[in-house]
């Protein structure tokens, strides 16, 4: 709805709404155009293809959108749940540019910068420029919920798989019963809540889709290798899995860590982030990009290779055999049977 609104206003003309936002904006038509944010030097260049890297690869890694795919009755409604995600999920990044422009034009960067969160504001001032009190309850209405799906989901998942794979397997030997496991999923919700509300108090300064960046090279690392692996390449064995999932979340992980983004600058290296710790004295910050996704991503790849050519024990073929059966035509998923 404001993304129409917006385009409405400007007669339904994306170069009319460009140039609006270039005349609006204090870098004129410098805004338009790339490098303004990430053009500056040679590491900020090099930042923005590791962001590009994990954006683009992330999602395909993310849990609650992995989940989703678990909600249909077959195969079938599998791929078509697929297809529509990829084409939401696309019109969604291009909305992303409508609704940014038409900040830049109708609220103005000073108004933006000045406002409690600064630039996570953007489309609730915007919204507010257009229809009021009323459009902008409905702006944070829709951001409520689908933020409240979001966290739920993954705290369900988390817990669930906390609760099931290493307490009842690793740590009880498959021995719990399932009220056991049903208490230590809510123990385990209650304390992933604790620490995202931590997080997030500390975070709160730092724009939102910055954070979804650092999240999805996250993703990317720890999930998409042992992903593809497993569909595609036959010798991929548990040892080549565990390699890449532990080394992509811990090199991802740590790589934010000792980033800029966490001490020593009041700014990150992109120069539009501030650091968690702005103290100057206080700088272990090796790392020199935002974003770890150009380094722990294809690490992830390499440690899962390694892994299962070096693992003693060979894969399966058989096992690979009956999962590509199940991935390509749904047989077996639907009676949980294991791969």
């Amino acid at each position: 709805m404001t993304t129409v609104w917006v385009l409405a206003r400007a007669g339904f003309s994306l170069s009319a709404l460009l140039s609006h936002a270039a005349a609006a904006s204090p870098a004129g038509r410098a805004v338009l155009g790339p490098g303004l944010l990430y053009g500056a030097n040679t590491v900020s260049r090099v930042n923005f293809i590791s962001l590009s890297l994990a954006l683009v690869l992330g999602t395909a890694g993310l849990p609650h959108v992995l989940m989703r795919l678990y909600t249909v009755p077959d195969a079938i409604q599998a791929r078509r749940s697929v297809v529509w995600t990829i084409w939401l999920v696309g019109l969604f990044y291009l909305f992303t540019l409508v609704l940014g422009y038409g900040a830049m034009w109708l609220v103005g960067a000073a108004q933006i910068e000045a406002a409690p969160g600064k630039a996570n504001s953007a489309l609730p001032l915007l919204a507010f420029r257009l229809g009021g009190t009323l459009l902008l309850g409905i702006v944070a209405a829709v951001a409520f919920a689908t933020i409240l799906a979001v966290v739920a989901g993954l705290t369900i998942t988390a817990s669930a798989s906390f609760a099931h794979d290493v307490y009842a397997g690793v740590l009880r030997r498959g021995e719990a019963d399932p009220g056991q496991e049903v208490r230590v999923a809510r123990i385990t919700a209650v304390v992933i809540g604790a620490v995202a509300v931590i997080g997030g108090i500390y975070a709160k300064d730092i724009d939102v889709a910055f954070l979804v960046a650092l999240a999805f090279a996250i993703a990317a690392s720890a999930n998409l290798p042992s992903i593809l692996y497993s569909l595609f390449w036959p010798r991929f064995t548990a040892r080549g899995a565990l390699w890449s999932i532990y080394g992509g979340l811990i090199s991802s992980v740590g790589l934010i860590i000792f980033s800029p983004v966490v001490s020593g600058h009041p700014s990150a290296a992109g120069g539009a982030v501030p650091s968690l710790i702005s103290d100057p004295y206080i700088d272990f910050a090796f790392f020199p990009l935002d974003n770890p996704g150009i380094v722990a991503i294809p690490l992830a790849f390499f440690l899962g290779w390694l892994g299962s050519v070096t693992d003693p024990r060979p894969a399966d073929p058989a096992r690979f055999a009956r999962m590509q059966v199940r991935a390509l035509t749904g047989v077996g998923a639907e009676r949980g049977d294991r791969a």
